[in-house]
């Protein structure tokens, strides 16, 4: 990408030097600007924002006078400053992105965590009730009430589970970037919630 984003300010830096300060080629910049998002490097719009803004005044330079130098000097500063404008938004979109992108991995950690806890949870109040059905009356009782206080909380995890799987489809349809990550996220947060609910009925109904 970064070859690709210098190959674009070689080109329009010779384009714009060989035309008359009357035409604008310059402001196509704005091409490797906006490559700049699919950067790795955070500092990548600002690095480019300010060769753009260098080329651009170097182009003013010059480019053969076919307009008064003001008006030129003029476009090109408010051109300037677009470009950096350009650059701040494509940096904090940049930085979001990837926010949004680790809590998406730490999320999907936590809930793969939370299910293994609760798997072990079931299991443990299965090996109680059976003890309890072998020792007497009373224990399966409190054992039974226990499963069914699990099993109201397994419910609520999975409506939970079920009500952030579709606010992430919500966040996706506005984070086009990182589609692919974001529906991964999304099933793998129904496959929890099919799981809690497989879990739940398994404990009322061994």
């Amino acid at each position: 990408m970064s070859i690709g984003i210098g190959v674009f300010l070689i080109v329009i830096f010779f384009v714009d030097i060989r035309m008359g300060l009357g035409f604008t080629p310059w402001l196509l910049y704005v091409i490797p600007l906006g490559l700049t998002y699919w950067t790795s490097r955070a500092a990548a719009p600002l690095i480019v924002a300010a060769l753009c803004s260098i080329l651009t005044m170097i182009g003013y330079a010059l480019s053969p006078p076919l307009i008064p130098e003001y008006i030129a000097l003029t476009n090109r500063t408010m051109g300037i400053v677009m470009f950096w404008a350009l650059a701040c938004l494509v940096a904090a979109y940049q930085l979001l992105a990837r926010r949004l992108s680790q809590l998406t991995i730490e999320l999907k950690q936590e809930l793969v965590e939370r299910t293994q806890d609760l798997g072990r949870a079931v299991n443990a109040l299965r090996a109680m009730a059976n003890q309890g059905i072998q020792s007497g009356l009373q224990a399966p009782v409190t054992a039974i009430q226990l499963k069914r206080q699990v099993a109201d909380v397994l419910m609520a995890e999975s409506r939970r589970l079920h009500e952030q799987a579709v606010q992430l489809e919500q966040v996706q349809a506005s984070e086009d970037g990182n589609k692919e990550n974001w529906e991964d996220t999304r099933r793998e947060l129904e496959r929890l919630s099919r799981q809690l609910e497989q879990l739940q009925r398994e404990l009322l109904h061994p």
